[in-house]
């Protein structure tokens, strides 16, 4: 049973959803001066990274972006998959839960959301509806229902205004992230800006993601390991998507170092495969609660289907080619298809490319030898190692295509959760049949 979310309700408009964000970065500089404060009593050497760092920030962050949902907890999620280990380990804990859970809306501002979906007489269809939450994210919080017929569904509930303040909490939340000068000068992100605000719309039209459901279960027929909810067309609008209900325990919640882990996590590397190589049509988001395990049938339950992507020929067709190019360890072939994915540019440095170029040869390991663990070959750090100084130094490196971005951010997904469950997997083998078809 999961336990109890809490509610608080939705901040719907700009007013007071700048003023959650003003808060954070409030929160922040008073924590940050809280902990110079320690140190100095310490009689310790002062530092504000470590101010910045600590468990008091991450804290802070989280509870007031799981209060706003939205596209502001959404960026907040990709700070929580993409730090990785860059951050402490005070910060993984408690950043994890915005992959997770969100707060809940109260049951108040919930009927109101049914009653402008369904109109005021939408529970005489209903046997049950379970008004506590069996899962609360950035967009939407999840509710379980039985209809009089007895079919038992996952109702997915959008929480309102949010996809109004997709355009004000992304730029509120740039401006914050420019005014703390965390970026170069020089870099422009407004295209990819313009880009991920386009995307969540599409994330927060149920309808589009009841279309991308419907595709990817037929996608996916033959594929008997997976289960992929089939959606109720007559109960879903453009704010409430119903499914079929699907048990299942988390992803993350496998034993590590296990046959199991080594097992999900194949599945999901060759299902990312499928998407990219197969079906060019990806689930995009590579959020860990967005997998289920089903200890009963020995399958995977795939979830949240607002953050499909169509990827073009092209795409696939140079990412086969980069795949290729790595595993032959070819640094010309690996620069050949980095500049025709947009991930480098002849603006760039020759020290830049060189430093990203590596960073491919150390990932490139894994498709050397087979089976392979990346938690015992450290990659991962020393992937972030390698790549350090463009991090601390500010230096420029391209924006890619928003596309690019999504399927580099999916193939981390996966990597990072390999890691996490310190599983072995043979990546060698499993890209074969799609090399084999290039030659």
């Amino acid at each position: 049973m999961n336990k109890r979310l809490v509610e608080k309700r939705v901040p719907s408009s700009r007013l007071a959803r700048f003023a959650k964000l003003t808060g954070i970065a409030t929160a922040v500089s008073g924590n940050v001066i809280k902990g110079v404060g320690k140190q100095l009593l310490k009689g310790e050497r002062l530092s504000l990274s470590d101010s910045l760092l600590n468990a008091d920030n991450a804290n802070s962050i989280t509870t007031r972006l799981a209060q706003m949902r939205g596209a502001a907890m959404k960026l907040g999620q990709l700070l929580s998959m993409d730090a990785g280990e860059l951050l402490p380990a005070e910060w993984e804990a408690i950043l994890s839960r915005l992959r997770h859970q969100a707060d809940a809306m109260p049951k108040k501002q919930l009927i109101q959301a049914l009653n402008d979906a369904w109109g005021p007489e939408w529970h005489q269809q209903f046997s049950y509806f379970s008004f506590e939450p069996i899962a609360a994210a950035s967009i939407g919080q999840v509710h379980r229902a039985t209809l009089k017929s007895g079919e038992e569904l996952a109702i997915k509930v959008q929480y309102p205004g949010v996809k109004e303040s997709i355009d004000s909490d992304i730029d509120n939340v740039v401006g914050l992230i420019k005014l703390s000068r965390a970026l170069p000068k020089h870099i422009n992100i407004d295209p990819l800006i313009a880009e991920a605000k386009l995307q969540l719309k599409t994330e927060a039209d149920y309808l589009q993601e009841a279309a991308f459901l419907t595709q990817y279960r037929s996608n996916l027929a033959g594929k008997s390991h997976f289960i992929v909810p089939e959606v109720i067309d007559e109960l879903s609008t453009e704010t409430v998507l119903s499914m079929e209900y699907v048990e299942g325990q988390p992803i993350n919640e496998i034993a590590v170092n296990s046959e199991l882990a080594n097992d999900v996590c194949a599945k999901l590397m060759a299902l990312t495969y499928i998407e990219l190589f197969e079906t060019k049509l990806m689930q995009s988001d590579p959020n860990f609660a967005n997998y289920l395990y089903q200890p009963s049938s020995k399958r995977i339950v795939l979830l949240d289907f607002g953050a499909c992507r169509n990827i073009a020929e092209h795409t696939s067709s140079q990412y086969l080619a980069m795949a290729k190019a790595m595993q032959e360890q070819n640094i010309e072939a690996m620069q050949s298809a980095l500049f025709e994915l947009g991930l480098i540019d002849n603006n760039m440095p020759e020290s830049v490319i060189k430093v990203i170029l590596d960073a491919c040869l150390i990932a490139s390991e894994c498709l050397q030898s087979s089976p392979y663990s990346l938690k015992e070959a450290q990659l991962i750090k020393r992937i972030q190692r390698v790549s350090m100084p463009l991090i601390s130094d500010k230096i420029s490196t391209v924006t890619p295509a928003f596309d690019v971005a999504l399927v580099n951010r999916k193939i981390t997904g996966m990597i990072l959760l390999a890691n996490k469950l310190s599983a072995t997997l043979d990546y060698k083998n499993a890209l074969t049949p799609y090399l084999a078809e290039r030659t």
